[in-house]
């Protein structure tokens, strides 16, 4: 079969030798139009259901629940912050109605919580033992109401404060909670002094809790239509949220934080950051690699080959990606930095090996037979195996992978195909040039790895088995992490605020749903629910209805005595001189610094100490502004943050005392209509108590819920079924490549000892990668457990070449044109050498992306091929020693025994 393959192949190339002017013109143009193909047919598929094949048993519940209740795996979700719950529910509001103007980008636009109902209604979502603490803590403040909706200026305010704090002296059972009160002057003062001036929340300090629905931060989701005519269809809808809050004045110079987050957007950004990294590691490879070329060829002409030849496979790689797959996901992109990475190292051993003949005096024609005959069978295998290192993932159910595998194994047979063809036409070309003096360039090698290998074969052996035992020893703190988040770029916007939402129960992104076939059965189910560990809360319809109302209402008709109407207009606060307020901020000052606070109450001492810090500080600075205007002016800054959220606050509360009784009818139409169906079907959100930041709680989360309630979907469990899905395709994938390599070895050289020689290193680099992962806590994830697959189609090929040259050289020993030498000293050891550092040099490129997944495969892929170089330049001629060794004692049994 080898021999077939070398007259096939030497028929071949001494064609293109023949034809080569000819051979170059058709290539050339033929790259010029698969380049311009590619530039306008090759797109990106952004949609998470781009990751895995859409038979699998999970996206069934998924697409049933889809199909009659809207899922959040598809929404923008727009985080809106604001200074105040009223500005972040009024900016949340104004944003949604203005882009409910375009239904031509949004199917539907639903601000959670956002519908006035909810305001009105808060208090009645409490239970009637927090209404009565509530009834009890406004009678005990009512005076300081009164007072402070009275005049709500700074000196009044002031003045107020060091009156309770002597009133505190000799009561101190007053309901006021000082400590809070300190603490709120000092987060108002340091806001001035930092040029941000926030309001500080008055509901939460008379009132001791926040009210139900009182939150400074508002989500907006949005269901897009996207226009899948763009590259990015999620980028247009991005923009257009982005300029409609700016357009609005929703910005940061106004209090207002507009960011976005969701599926959509962060494989949007993450795309564009791949793109970015992508590119930038394209370039810094190739001129990594160029430089690397030049160090081992030792020629312009030879390094302008290899280069050609390269881009040529990089573009017909691109071109077939375009014609077949039509796109690129979040892991295929990569498919570029691997094929410059493994097409290259074709073009080395062809290179090396003809410099080596042409410096031994042979002809140009000959150069190219004799480099074919002793590399071609090689190279064909290598192509093979590093291909099969990628087809494994194509039957599996990791589609983004398996597509990455269609095209980056093809591409090594592309670029097999180019070093055979464009490579001996560029060769043929430049004939006449002098192909340099080989060079090694590193004393290292002679004496560590030579010295090693050659003389000292069985500590190589014994080391290489220690190593391998402890590599065993580590695998079991080897894990997947299946967070996607955890992957990603932590810089960018959606990242960030995704994993803000993420630490809000109520607000999380990762929810599980369930649909009953009514709201009866969905209330019991529920019940049943709530009962487990892992669920904080399982929501239905019926939940927005409160219990014991008629309780509530009367609690609350009572609370209306003891919180003071506002005024219809909010007065403007009295005008007082710029001297009296500066002496009320000092008096109070020295009341905060008060000695008898600390008795009996280190905290309320603590919290005096700070807020007399920074009010001292505000009065310093104050002192050094000149102008009266000036001070004025940073005086007025203050009362905004110390009061200026009053008035809002006070009518939310006002409103609130004066509910009306809710009924399942009485509920709004935008939360009705997302939680029953019009055919009766009831939806039941399930809420999580357990962090899902953890793998092995998200996975508590959903196999508890699903062990009740089978049918349950949602963004948690398609999470979670990712990643069980993607490590069930790495061991198919892994056992699949390592039989299929095993399988192509043995039918090729028939030989089990040759083929062990190649298998033999090649575990053990692979043991130390995974074991290198456990000892310095680097997981796998989506985007690096494609790592060890690759490995073994990637680092069998130096193996190959180096047995494939040892057969060579012992079948054809005595040969002139092939002098006997040491293995290690041949074109061959050179051309692995070189080989794997133009494969780091490329893989080592993608350890600097931002993105935390493919970093790793960077890094992952950089340690896999060291180990995989050293382990065949060290390991393995200590193994063909040990071989020969053998041999010679086999040899001479007989002549003993005669």
């Amino acid at each position: 079969m080898e021999a077939f393959l070398n007259r096939v192949l030497c028929t071949w190339v001494d064609a293109v030798r023949l034809r080569y002017r000819m051979v170059l013109v058709a290539t050339s143009a033929f790259t010029l139009v698969v380049l311009v193909y590619a530039v306008l047919h090759l797109g990106v598929n952004t949609s998470h259901k781009a990751v895995l094949a859409d038979d699998m048993p999970f996206w069934r519940e998924y697409n049933a629940f889809a199909e009659v209740f809207p899922i959040l795996d598809e929404a923008l979700l727009v985080v809106v912050d604001a200074e105040t719950p009223g500005s972040a529910r009024e900016a949340a509001m104004e944003l949604a109605d203005a882009l409910r103007e375009s239904p031509q980008v949004y199917r539907d636009v639903y601000v959670p919580g956002g519908d006035p109902f909810f305001q009105r209604h808060a208090l009645l979502y409490l239970s009637v033992d927090e209404l009565e603490d509530l009834s009890d803590q406004l009678a005990s403040v009512q005076p300081l109401l009164a007072e402070i909706n009275r005049d709500r200026s700074l000196s009044h305010m002031a003045g107020v404060l060091t009156t309770g704090i002597e009133r505190l002296r000799t009561d101190p059972s007053t309901p006021v909670d000082f400590t809070m009160v300190f603490d709120s002057w000092s987060n108002a003062v340091k806001a001035v002094l930092e040029g941000r001036p926030k309001p500080i929340s008055w509901t939460e300090l008379i009132l001791r809790r926040k009210l139900p629905g009182d939150s400074s931060r508002r989500v907006v989701v949005l269901e897009p239509v996207f226009d899948y005519a763009h590259l990015l269809p999620g980028l247009s809808v991005i923009d257009h949220v982005h300029e409609t809050a700016a357009r609005l004045g929703l910005v940061e110079e106004n209090g207002v934080s507009v960011r976005i987050t969701g599926n959509v957007a962060l494989i949007t950004e993450e795309m564009m950051g791949l793109a970015r990294g992508a590119a930038l590691a394209i370039a810094g490879s190739l001129v990594v690699v160029a430089f690397i070329l030049a160090m081992a060829l030792r020629r312009a002409h030879l390094v302008a080959a290899a280069l050609i030849t390269l881009l040529s496979a990089l573009v017909w790689t691109a071109g077939f990606a375009a014609a077949v797959v039509g796109h690129v996901n979040v892991i295929s992109v990569t498919f570029a930095i691997l094929i410059i990475g493994l097409g290259i190292d074709f073009c080395i051993h062809f290179c090396m090996r003809y410099a080596e003949l042409a410096r031994a005096g042979a002809e140009h024609a000959a150069a190219l037979d004799e480099s074919v005959r002793s590399v071609g069978g090689s190279l064909v295998l290598c192509a093979g195996t590093t291909a099969m290192g990628f087809f494994v993932f194509i039957p599996t159910d990791f589609k983004a992978v398996g597509e990455l595998g269609v095209i980056a194994g093809t591409g090594m047979i592309l670029s097999l195909f180019a070093s055979l063809t464009v490579l001996p036409a560029l060769l043929t070309l430049w004939r006449n040039r002098e192909p340099g003096e080989a060079w090694w360039g590193a004393l290292w090698f002679e004496r560590v790895v030579i010295t090693a290998s050659s003389h000292h074969p069985r500590t190589v052996r014994l080391v290489a088995a220690l190593l391998a035992v402890a590599a065993l020893l580590m695998l079991p703190r080897v894990h997947f992490d299946h967070h996607v988040g955890h992957m990603r770029d932590p810089s960018t916007e959606s990242v960030q605020t995704f994993n803000e939402l993420l630490e809000e129960s109520d607000a999380s992104p990762w929810t599980m749903d369930l649909m009953s076939p009514d709201l009866a059965s969905a209330a019991a189910t529920a019940e049943r629910l709530r009962e487990l560990d892992v669920v904080e809360s399982a929501i239905t319809l019926a939940d927005y209805v409160p219990t014991e109302q008629p309780d509530k209402l009367e609690i609350l008709g009572e609370l209306g005595y003891f919180v003071p109407e506002p005024p219809a207009e909010d007065p403007s606060p009295p005008e007082v001189p710029l001297e009296l307020q500066i002496s009320t901020l000092e008096v109070l000052q020295r009341a905060m610094q008060a000695p008898w606070l600390a008795e009996g109450d280190s905290a309320r001492a603590a919290s005096a100490a700070r807020a007399a810090d920074y009010l001292g500080r505000f009065l310093a600075r104050l002192e050094s502004i000149e102008g009266k205007r000036s001070k004025e002016e940073e005086l007025a800054s203050f009362e905004r943050s110390l009061t200026g959220a009053l008035p809002e606050q006070m009518r939310s509360l006002w409103d609130a005392l004066d509910p009306d009784e809710i009924s399942l009818a009485a509920l709004p139409a935008s939360l009705a209509e997302r939680m029953v169906a019009p055919e009766g079907q009831a939806r039941i959100e399930i809420l999580p108590a357990v962090d899902l930041d953890d793998n092995a709680q998200h996975a508590l989360f959903v196999d508890g819920v699903r062990e009740l309630a089978p049918a349950a979907t949602g963004s948690a469990v398609t999470i979670l079924e990712f990643g069980r899905a993607v490590v069930r395709s790495f061991q198919q994938a892994l056992g699949s490549a390592v039989l299929a390599i095993a399988l192509l070895l043995w039918l090729l050289w028939r030989r089990l000892s040759d083929m062990l020689l190649v298998i033999v290193p090649l575990t053990l680099a692979t043991l130390l990668t995974v074991a290198t992962t456990g000892l310095f806590g680097i997981s796998f994830n989506f985007a690096n457990i494609v790592v060890i697959p690759l490995l073994l189609g990637i680092g069998v090929d130096s193996g190959i070449h180096l047995v494939h040259r040892h057969r060579v050289t012992i079948e054809t020993r005595g040969a002139p044109d092939l002098p006997e030498r040491e293995l290690l000293e041949t074109s061959t050891a050179q051309a692995v050498f070189f080989s794997a550092l133009t494969t780091m040099a490329s893989f080592g490129s993608m350890a600097f992306s931002g993105h935390v997944g493919f970093a790793t495969l960077g890094k992952l892929l950089l340690i896999g091929v060291t180990f995989t170089l050293l382990a065949n330049l060290v390991v393995l001629p200590a193994l063909i020693a040990r071989r020969s060794d053998a041999d010679e004692e086999s040899s001479a049994a007989p002549s003993t025994a005669r």
